[in-house]
């Protein structure tokens, strides 16, 4: 079984990705379920799908109802957090679990069907560590079933002493970067597991996309969380500004300004999202809170120089390992490193994106990370991975 918090055809997020990219790969080897909640929406976990099974792609997906979604309550619970962040070590247990359970999607079905139904299953994977759907229902496997995947980058609320005292009793675990496993060791004090990745399944080199001027690019959910908001401030100070366009793609759940400057082309299929990478003068992620960024990868592939957020300890490994593009630490620094790919030459450009390509070719294609993460499930299988 894989666990996930969403698990939609329609839903766009780094960890439903990988769960649905893991239960594909792990396809060819097992018989795979996929267990989540009728959620298709992050930001308030309303039931919107039905309950039960469906297959997609040959693969089941059962679906338990959300009982408790995003509510204003939770909303006060969070600035409560911020306000107290030097002191989170203080929140008792069970305000800890307050926080965590009204986050959403809290689906109690879910954890009954794991401890009915867990013999069932000779492996539970668990995708991402903030969720109800992981946090509540591991504890429903033991240890040794338990393969717990956690997407961990640093932000608030990985900072609950609560997480790190429960994923301490579940060691069978699977990063997706070395920085992401640093991460773990510095804010939960374990770090013991694999690193395996995920598959950039989509390499092949597309067709640029022509438009009417040079363009940057940012493909992702458009919301100050994702860093979105530095980034509108600094394209509005680009020198090349009125030369140069910026593109956005995915949910605008910020409020794009009308701009001429400005273009929003809204959800866009793989194809043409690869078409417009490969066209563009360079793909800008500004999050500081990544726990592997396929997109980025993805632009990679596509030979395209990536800007990325140095203060995100992932992105910034991959920008150092790679020489595929550059970093920057503050809006200033945001705003110079823009102007740089809107003027690099011919040759620079060319020696960036081929390194780029180089380092995605070279660390994750999808026959390898298959290959490694049915090893890791095997071995996890025969109990042939330590628990202590």
């Amino acid at each position: 079984a894989i666990v996930v918090q969403r698990c939609h055809e329609t839903v766009v997020g780094g960890s439903e990705a990988l769960a649905w990219q893991y239960a594909q790969l792990l396809s060819h080897r097992f018989a795979i379920e996929v267990l989540t909640s009728t959620a298709s929406d992050h930001t308030r976990w309303s039931n919107a799908l039905p309950p039960g099974c469906e297959d997609r792609d040959g693969i089941p997906i059962r679906r338990f109802p959300v009982v408790v979604g995003r509510e204003p309550y939770w909303d006060a619970l969070y600035q409560r957090l911020a306000g107290e962040a030097s002191a989170i070590g203080a929140w008792r247990e069970a305000l800890q679990d307050e926080f965590i359970r009204f986050q959403g999607p809290y689906c109690p079905a879910l954890e009954g069907w794991l401890r009915d139904h867990g013999d069932d299953y000779a492996a539970v994977l668990f995708c991402t560590y903030l969720y109800p759907t992981t946090y509540f229902a591991i504890r429903a496997t033991a240890p040794r079933k338990a393969i717990f995947v956690p997407t961990l980058h640093d932000e608030l609320p990985a900072r609950l002493t609560v997480f790190a005292r429960l994923y301490a009793r579940y060691p069978q675990r699977i990063w997706l970067t070395p920085a992401e496993r640093r991460t773990a060791a510095r804010i939960w004090g374990f770090d013991q597991g694999e690193v395996l990745g995920m598959a950039v399944e989509h390499t092949a080199s597309a067709r640029a996309e022509i438009r009417d001027r040079p363009y940057l690019l940012y493909c992702g959910r458009i919301e100050a969380g994702k860093g979105c908001d530095e980034l509108l401030r600094a394209y509005a100070r680009l020198p090349s500004r009125g030369r140069v366009s910026l593109v956005l793609t995915g949910a605008d759940n910020i409020g794009l300004p009308d701009s001429r400057d400005i273009e929003y082309l809204g959800f866009v299929d793989e194809q043409r999202k690869r078409a417009l990478m490969a066209g563009a003068a360079g793909f800008v992620m500004p999050s500081r809170n990544e726990s592997f960024s396929i997109v980025t990868l993805e632009a990679m592939a596509q030979r395209t120089p990536v800007l990325a957020n140095g203060r995100c300890e992932v992105l910034r490994d991959h920008i150092d390992r790679s020489g595929g593009g550059f970093r920057y630490e503050s809006e200033d620094e945001l705003v110079g490193q823009m102007e740089r790919l809107c003027t690099l030459d011919d040759a620079t450009r060319k020696r960036i994106g081929t390194a780029g390509r180089d380092y995605v070719l070279a660390n994750y294609r999808e026959e390898h990370i298959r290959e490694r993460l049915v090893d890791y499930v095997e071995r996890a299988i025969a109990g042939e991975l330590p628990l202590d």
